[in-house]
């Protein structure tokens, strides 16, 4: 299992956060980012050269390129005639040179202009004897521009308390299309292992192959085995991971699908809220514990490690109280979990939330009065949860910031360099979240201590020299690119505005 991208990218300043939600993106980075984490399997993309050379070092693998990629070679006359018979020499040629255990056929977008029927293709060359698999392209860019304003429509009829199950589909990412066509076309049905579960490796954060390990250990101590690392595994592990009895999924599509084919029940880790903080580990558990029968005997356990964890951190929290940090999120509906992350798991007194929705944020979502309205009675209720003496204020103007940032220790919650020069450390936000390992809430703690121990204004920064604009973070502010930023949200985030 490979230690994902977000160790690196989250140091970056334009992070792959920015990068998906801020470019029009192809989806070839995403498949070729699933790939790279598998064993054995052998990339082909059905587009042309310059696709194969660009798309070895892409937004979601610059920490490690990704060599071993062969293109179709799509030129002038295939793109008039369609590259069908290309693609099936491409495959042939590949398994006679290389051999792999697995050939995976990545679309490009010039294949979908295309339409170059993929998947009847790679079933011929399975009837040949080779094993290959083809991708098939639900939309041409990634991801839907309109997965963000449904989301946040439907967690704004939520309430902070309650289940807050919320499982929606990403249509258009590379990576969720790469591990459907796994589940649908290299799985294959075995007998279940009791007390068993797949475990999506991507997407863990900081220190993500250790949290890996170490649920791995807990499931373990509580007779539950790993069958598969899902995708992060060799082609024969992929192919038998129906044999689990439980899938632990970041991304839901191929948990259904899974559950459609072989009946392998799910529990999706995405849901707003519910596995956040120490409680939310806790809660993870459980549920694990629900679905395999095994409550009782997990109950216990789990209240050993929630205890341990909590005296391993009890003076730092002790110490961490005694500071008044001003909380800043440019998220409204994040804004909640924020709060409670900080004055309940980790225990700072938080007098002051800020929430920063700039114009542009509530046109590019489509964010009603209504819909602005239920959002802040969100935050309202985990101000009454969870921190009662928190004042909310949004949008403050420049001397709103100056009069209020005298009065905190510190700055939490965002990566805001433009906050860093206004006499208050910021402690910055890209390693503070908590992963579903007991031990990962107490390293959180502990760092968060040492950071604040050891902050100080940091004056000396060049970033401090540049035109960036809190306003407009993390983009760099002039004339081009505030023009390119329009000229992106017209034709994408806004293209299917009723007029």
């Amino acid at each position: 299992m490979k230690d994902n991208f977000y160790e690196e990218l989250s140091i970056a300043m334009y992070p792959s956060s920015l990068l998906h939600t801020f470019g029009v993106n192809g989806k070839i980075s995403g498949s070729i980012g699933a790939v790279g984490e598998m064993q054995d399997v052998l990339p082909i993309i059905h587009g042309p050269r310059g696709c194969g050379f660009h798309y070895r070092h892409s937004a979601r693998r610059r920490h490690q390129p990704l060599y071993r990629v062969l293109t179709t070679n799509l030129e002038e006359r295939d793109i008039i005639g369609g590259g069908e018979e290309k693609l099936r020499r491409t495959v042939e040629e590949a398994w006679r040179q290389y051999h792999p255990k697995l050939i995976m056929v990545i679309p490009s977008p010039i294949s979908d202009i295309l339409n170059d029927d993929i998947l009847t293709i790679v079933q011929e060359m399975r009837g040949q004897g080779i094993p290959v698999v083809g991708i098939q392209s639900e939309l041409f860019s990634h991801r839907d521009k309109n997965y963000t304003r449904n989301r946040l429509k439907k967690i704004a009829e939520q309430k902070i308390t309650g289940e807050n199950r919320l499982e929606m589909e990403i249509k258009g990412c590379g990576f969720v299309e790469a591990l459907y066509a796994l589940v649908g076309q290299v799985m294959e049905a075995v007998p279940v292992i009791p007390h068993s579960v797949n475990i999506e490796t991507v997407g863990w954060g900081s220190n993500g192959n250790l949290v890996l390990r170490e649920i791995e250990a807990f499931l373990n101590r509580c007779g539950i085995t790993v069958n598969t690392w899902f995708p992060s595994a060799s082609y024969e592990a992929i192919r038998r991971a129906p044999a689990a009895q439980l899938n632990l999924a970041r991304r839901v599509r191929w948990a259904r699908l899974m559950k459609e084919r072989f009946g392998t029940d799910y529990l999706h880790l995405g849901s707003e809220g519910r596995y956040s903080g120490l409680e939310g580990i806790c809660t993870f558990y459980r549920d694990i514990g629900a679905a395999m029968g095994l409550e009782a005997s997990m109950e216990p356990l789990i209240e050993a490690a929630r205890q341990k964890a909590l005296e391993e951190t009890a003076q730092a929290r002790k110490e961490l109280a005694g500071h008044r940090c001003l909380l800043v999120s440019r998220s409204i509906q994040q804004a909640p979990f924020l709060l409670k992350r900080y004055a309940q798991d980790y225990g700072f007194s938080i007098p002051c939330l800020c929430i920063i929705l700039t114009p542009e944020a509530r046109r590019n979502l489509s964010m009603t009065a209504e819909m602005e309205g239920k959002l802040l009675e969100r935050v309202q209720e985990a101000v009454s949860l969870y921190s009662p003496e928190t004042e909310i204020v949004l949008n403050p103007s420049e001397a709103e910031w100056k009069a209020r940032f005298s009065k905190f220790d510190a700055i939490l919650g965002t990566g805001d360099f433009t906050l860093e020069n206004q006499g208050v450390p910021l402690i910055s936000v890209r390693n503070e979240t908590v992963s579903l390992s007991f031990e990962s809430y107490v390293r959180t703690v502990l760092r968060l201590r040492e950071r604040l121990a050891n902050c100080q204004v940091r004056e000396e920064l060049l970033l401090q020299k540049m035109p960036f604009d809190s306003r407009y973070y993390p983009l760099y502010v002039n004339e081009t690119g505030l023009a390119a930023k329009e000229m992106w949200a017209r034709m994408w985030l806004r293209r299917k505005e009723e007029s």
